[in-house]
């Protein structure tokens, strides 16, 4: 009994980190990122055949920028526009980069380089959440040249 419990409970965390490499994280915020490029590339540019999450072309976190690339599988398609996982990718056209930059998502086809590119450093020119100090702007931490500080915050 204690051995079928292993073996079923081994079965079952080879299954989970199958469905994690699909998505390449697993992070449910990238996933869902994914999931609306999908939704857009199948709405813009699907024809025949569904288009479904290849890979992650580039990203940047603190800029909040995901570039994922889609690609036709052996599926038709078909509504609603999500990761299926039961459809294998093919190496066919057309096929879709979707830039998520900030809640935005932009999808052009991949041989549209130029405005790919465009899209991904408008995204990286805009300065990082992580540059942006919560209450920097308040008049305390102005510091004048030459001025003598002396004391702490709360003191002044």
């Amino acid at each position: 009994m204690r051995g079928s419990l292993l073996l079923l409970s081994a079965l079952l965390l080879l299954e989970s980190t199958v469905e994690m490499k699909e998505y390449q994280l697993g992070q449910p915020v990238t996933n869902n990122v994914i999931d609306k490029a999908i939704k857009a590339a199948n709405e813009r540019h699907g024809k025949a055949k569904h288009l479904d999450f290849d890979s992650i072309l580039s990203s940047d976190y603190d800029k909040r920028m995901l570039n994922v690339l889609l690609k036709p599988t052996t599926c038709d398609r078909t509504k609603p526009f999500v990761h299926r996982k039961n459809c294998e990718i093919r190496n066919e056209k057309p096929q879709v980069s979707c830039v998520e930059c900030r809640g935005e998502m932009t999808c052009f086809l991949l041989k549209e380089q130029e405005k790919i590119k465009q899209t991904v450093d408008k995204c990286l020119d805009h300065p990082s959440v992580s540059d942006h100090h919560i209450g920097g702007a308040h008049s305390l931490f102005f510091k004048v040249e030459d001025e003598q500080q002396n004391g702490c915050l709360g003191c002044i």
